[in-house]
């Protein structure tokens, strides 16, 4: 296997988490540009994931690099760009982004030998199958290019995006098996094969700590599968800046790299580079730059065993607690501003996920572990927002969703694994847990939530909190501006049943401003 491979350490992404900046598809040029010469990042990633992000997109970066920088694509700095999923959005829209890629390398090649674009991620993997056909097709395109044009292309590579707790912990099958297809369908050799995984959709369907502990658990089994093939697997970790989609902060630099030790690539999104102190952003990434590709945390078969059911019972409080939340939640991100040019989650050219298949987790759990997490588990689709806007919805109510089913959930790895099994977890599997509930209880007011949220959902938080407090000793005082933006909220204008024609446009704007406020002081919109 070639030591000597390496990876790109710091990829820009163009998430909408920023609170303070909208950035048009005509502005991400100019980002893409400042990734590279301002911030210091060695990858952008241009997204046409349930955005409507323009197909020459691709091809104006790269000429923008080539022709304005000394940095040349393909060799000192990596466009990636996010594809759609042909499954979850559809195959057109995958085609056409394979089709930009193909006219992006085309316009680079008289430039440089380096080919501009060869890597595409993939995002919502669920099987082997889509990224071994989207590999296909990606060598079809590149077949047509040399017909077309006379111009050779290698076939950009298909980064899987792993994103659901059950695909975590099945991190190591799907990239083993995918790499083997790939090799016996298309007569394909890896000598690197690089794996994203994503903590925010993750933590949106079970948890921030079933979340944290799926990604750490895909780490050690990637790193294990490293050294059972002859191919260097190369690990991106997608997270905001918010704990719940990561906690990649300045401020949490220690933690993060030492939580997430074995990462080779870490994502620098908009919220970090447009929310925080001028220079925050420059400076993690000199930080990345050093720390990243560290030796992983590498798990024991029995420590696996105990981390499946310790998430297992994590994911099943936190459903338990967010089956009554859905419609405030959506109703609340509604009034959140849209940062990026996104599609609709609904309609034919609409784009939303669905809940994650548990069997995988199930399967592997003890039998009353298993049974509480199956109960647990809504029984359709919650249709809920995006994860930031999900993650900014909840803080915008005084309720990080960090809490959410926490407390209790600690409290049933005492009760049905064991105490040194809790001990473990908060001081081997998840040692920066407490920063991270410490960062959270700083914008948590239960009697503003409480306005919002349904009884039955607060006694369960409730219960989250008064555990948390006494075995962390949190300081429950919330940031006192934050506070007061919190109590001017009108319940009346957030919630799902108010009469949309009946709005006061006065309070309409004031509400608007203060969540604006509220995120400045996060430093994310969610």
């Amino acid at each position: 296997m070639g030591s000597k491979i390496k990876f790109p350490k710091v990829m820009c992404t163009q998430h909408p988490d920023s609170v303070s900046k909208y950035t048009s598809t005509q502005e991400e040029i100019t980002e893409a540009f400042e990734a590279v010469t301002r911030y210091g990042c060695d990858e952008y990633m241009p997204d046409y994931e349930g955005k409507t992000t323009p197909y020459h997109q691709n091809v104006q970066i790269v000429s923008k690099l080539i022709e304005e920088t000394r940095y040349i694509p393909g060799r000192d700095v990596f466009i990636t760009p996010r594809a759609p999923s042909a499954v979850h959005e559809n195959r057109f829209r995958q085609l056409m982004v394979m089709m930009s890629v193909a006219e992006a390398n085309y316009s680079a090649y008289e430039y440089s030998e380096d080919q501009a674009i060869s890597e595409l991620v993939h995002p919502m993997t669920s099987s082997i199958e889509e990224i071994v056909d989207a590999q296909q097709h990606m060598t079809d395109i590149s077949k047509l290019a040399k017909k077309e044009f006379s111009f050779e292309m290698d076939p950009p590579r298909i980064i899987p995006l792993i994103e659901d707790v059950p695909g975590l912990l099945n991190a190591k099958d799907i990239t083993a098996n995918t790499i083997l297809g790939c090799q016996d369908q298309l007569n394909d050799t890896f000598e690197k094969y690089r794996i994203f995984i994503g903590k925010s959709d993750s933590a949106l369907t079970f948890g921030h700590v079933a979340s944290t502990l799926s990604c750490k658990y895909a780490i050690s089994t990637l790193h294990e599968l490293e050294t059972e093939i002859d191919t260097r697997i190369g690990i991106i970790f997608g997270g905001g800046s918010l704990p719940f989609r990561g906690h990649v902060t300045l401020e949490n630099a220690d933690n993060f790299f030492e939580e997430y030790r074995g990462v080779d690539t870490l994502t620098l999104q908009s919220g970090l580079r447009y929310d925080h102190e001028i220079g925050d952003a420059e400076k993690l990434v000199k930080i990345a730059k050093d720390k990243l590709s560290s030796q992983p945390n590498v798990l024991s078969n029995d420590e696996k065993k105990e981390l499946i059911n310790i998430i297992a019972i994590f994911g099943a409080r936190y459903n338990k607690a967010m089956k009554s939340v859905a419609p405030v939640i959506n109703s609340i991100s509604d009034f959140l501003p849209q940062q990026r040019d996104r599609l609709t989650r609904r309609g034919k050219t609409g784009y939303s996920r669905d809940a994650p298949d548990i069997t995988p987790i199930s399967n592997l759990c003890c039998s009353d572990i298993k049974k509480e997490l199956e109960a647990c588990m809504p029984s359709e689709n919650l249709d809920l927002p995006r994860a930031i806007k999900f993650t900014g919805a909840f803080y915008s109510i005084g309720l990080p969703p960090e809490i959410i089913g926490t407390g209790c959930a600690i409290a049933d790895v005492k009760e049905k694994i064991g105490e040194k099994a809790c001990e473990r977890l908060l001081t081997k599997y998840f040692p920066s847990m407490q920063s991270d509930l410490q960062f959270a209880f700083d914008y948590l007011d239960m009697s503003v939530a409480s306005k919002f949220l349904p009884n039955v959902f607060m006694k369960h938080v409730s219960q989250d909190i008064d555990i948390l407090r006494d075995l962390f000793d949190l300081d429950n005082t919330c940031n006192p501006s934050y506070e007061i933006l919190l109590e001017m909220l009108p319940p009346g204008v957030l919630l799902p049943n108010r009469n949309s024609g009946d709005e006061d446009e006065e309070l309409l704007q004031l509400t608007r401003s203060a969540l604006f406020k509220m995120g400045k002081i996060r430093k994310s919109l969610g």
